[in-house]
């Protein structure tokens, strides 16, 4: 993963408009960006009418489902301006010009946030934000391999025992020490947030 989202991160410190998922007919936001994969080998920008906002600085909003056990891409849009009015319009086929939706995220390891309930505590700031309960889907190679649900305590007990296991890791000790050389003077509280946060999906989606 690539710490260039540190600035984003930080410059656009305000709740994030999620991405849907679709799980047994029920639609739900999703705390996870499974495009991103996609976008970064592509190199993807945001074209010059999408309309960005602190809300939405991704640019875009995919439309997800589990369907059989596999994760599929339905749809992915920008919003657009004709004069005083909006519209969303589809870009699905400038990633997959040669696939009919949905499109298989065969791309796509990691662990997929489902928020659900009440907001518990309101943060205004990306999917800081805690939730009554959440579902949780770990994902290999766009297959999901397991289905969890979890009340917010569990799902932050689970949480800090997945990131615990991280700090174990290679992976770990390299991401502090890039974190270490690239910013220096970054408090010790914020880096260990920041690597809770950023590196989410990879602990949590962790046999």
């Amino acid at each position: 993963m690539a710490l260039a989202l540190l600035v984003p991160m930080r410059a656009n410190a305000t709740a994030q408009i999620p991405d849907r998922i679709r799980i047994d007919g029920v639609e739900h936001a999703l705390n996870t960006n499974p495009l991103e994969p996609v976008l970064r080998d592509s190199k993807w920008r945001p074209p010059a009418e999408a309309a960005i906002s602190s809300a939405n600085w991704r640019g875009y909003l995919a439309d997800w489902e589990v369907a059989d056990g596999q994760l599929v891409l339905r749809d992915v849009t920008i919003r657009v301006f004709d004069g005083s009015s909006g519209r969303s319009r589809s870009i699905l086929g400038e990633f997959f010009p040669e696939a009919a939706a949905p499109v298989p995220a065969d791309w796509y390891s990691g662990a997929l946030i489902i928020p659900e309930g009440k907001v518990t505590n309101y943060v205004h700031m990306g999917y800081g934000s805690t939730y009554e309960r959440y579902q949780l889907l770990r994902i290999k190679a766009g297959r999901v391999v397991e289905h969890l649900r979890m009340t917010q305590d569990g799902f932050e007990r689970y949480r800090e025992q997945k990131f615990d296991a991280f700090k174990r890791t290679d992976a770990y000790r390299a991401a502090v020490a890039k974190i270490g050389k690239e910013y220096p003077q970054m408090p010790e509280a914020l880096r260990q947030e920041f690597l809770r946060s950023f590196y989410a999906e990879e602990y949590l989606s962790a046999d």
